[in-house]
């Protein structure tokens, strides 16, 4: 798995150095001196060009480290050129990470989704649209504790595959599974466990910048892993292991649910549990968040927790409550027409 380099450099230092170089450069290009040449030679003049022409722009790293302390919010990332075929990139708030999960999924994409937050970067690796593994350089980020199921493994054993993943990104699990130290059957699932609960806290990170890199190459270290067909249902799983949700921010019980869209469609092709349901079946684009609570008997934290899933997957939306629908006001006459035939 390629290493990640560095931080991104920002749009000012970009800028600074384009204006740098421009100032740098001669109003007149260096022209070679005329000297004596033969017939043959002179013949030839039109072709001769300046010795610079061939020098070759010098290679920048994909990831240069910036001029000046920035945030990450206000960060670009470049690509070396000719190394990489960078798909998409953009900010987790303004391309969320489910639209990213969509794209690669619909497109059938083959490579690497690298999300980049305060920790160390989070790779998920999806060979035609599916998803086969996450994982991270950083292995007590991607498994705190050793597995109970790896208390018959050489701890020696252990530890040099928790460093192989240092060094190449490749999850220890896979290793072992590889030097037969664990089935593969165990690794599989050990590692579908660990990378979702590591991609999980992607979700309320926040600055993330995440960026696809088309690389079919990248797939050679997990071609035994199987992919995780159902994308949609993976990150639902996911977002089931947020407990806490910090976002959004300016939750309002009183706001109200309605679903975006696409929304319909897509929340009737989920596998949802039996409270995700009943939560789903209660937006009508005229209930608050806390009649619906209210409606199937939770406190506000469990409401939150399951519309956290549904805005995460923008199912839903949420409005305020002075949009919600309201009655028509009827005219002096309609209402005395309405007592008319009341009394009829």
């Amino acid at each position: 798995m390629p290493k990640p380099h560095g931080k991104p450099k920002p749009i000012e230092a970009q800028m600074e150095s384009s204006k740098q170089e421009d100032q740098e450069q001669p109003d007149n290009p260096s022209v070679p001196q005329e000297t004596e040449q033969e017939p043959e030679a002179a013949a030839n003049a039109e072709t001769f060009q300046s010795d610079d022409w061939w020098s070759a722009t010098p290679l920048t790293p994909e990831w240069s480290e910036p001029e000046t302390e920035t945030t990450a919010a206000d960060v670009i990332p470049t690509r070396e050129t000719g190394t990489t075929d960078v798909y998409f990139c953009g900010s987790a708030n303004l391309f969320p990470l489910n639209r990213a999960l969509e794209a690669i999924a619909k497109e059938k994409l083959t490579g690497l989704l690298r999300s980049f937050w305060d920790e160390e970067p989070i790779d998920l690796l999806a060979r035609h649209g599916e998803i086969v593994l996450v994982t991270t350089r950083d292995p007590t980020l991607y498994c705190p504790e050793v597995p109970d199921v790896l208390t018959d493994v050489d701890v020696v054993v252990v530890e040099r595959t928790r460093e192989q993943q240092r060094e190449t990104g490749t999850p220890f699990l896979l290793t072992l599974a590889r030097q037969e130290s664990i089935t593969l059957d165990t690794a599989t699932e050990l590692m579908r466990q660990y990378g979702q609960k590591l991609f999980s806290q992607l979700w309320t990170a926040p600055r993330t910048w995440i960026t696809f890199e088309k690389n079919a190459d990248l797939l050679t270290d997990a071609v035994e892993t199987p992919g995780e067909a159902n994308v949609n249902d993976w990150a639902l799983e996911t977002l089931r292991l947020v407990r806490d949700p910090d976002q959004p921010a300016n939750f309002d019980p009183a706001s109200i649910p309605a679903y975006t869209r696409d929304g319909l469609e897509r929340v009737q092709k989920l596998k949802l549990t039996s409270d995700e349901a009943r939560f789903a079946s209660q937006f009508n684009g005229a209930r608050s968040v806390q009649q619906i609570a209210k409606n199937m008997r939770l406190d506000l934290k469990s409401a939150r927790q399951l519309l956290f899933r549904f805005l995460a997957l923008e199912i839903v939306e949420c409005w305020p409550a002075s949009t919600a629908a309201k009655p028509h006001q009827r005219s002096f006459f309609q209402r005395l027409r309405g007592f008319g035939r009341r009394d009829r």
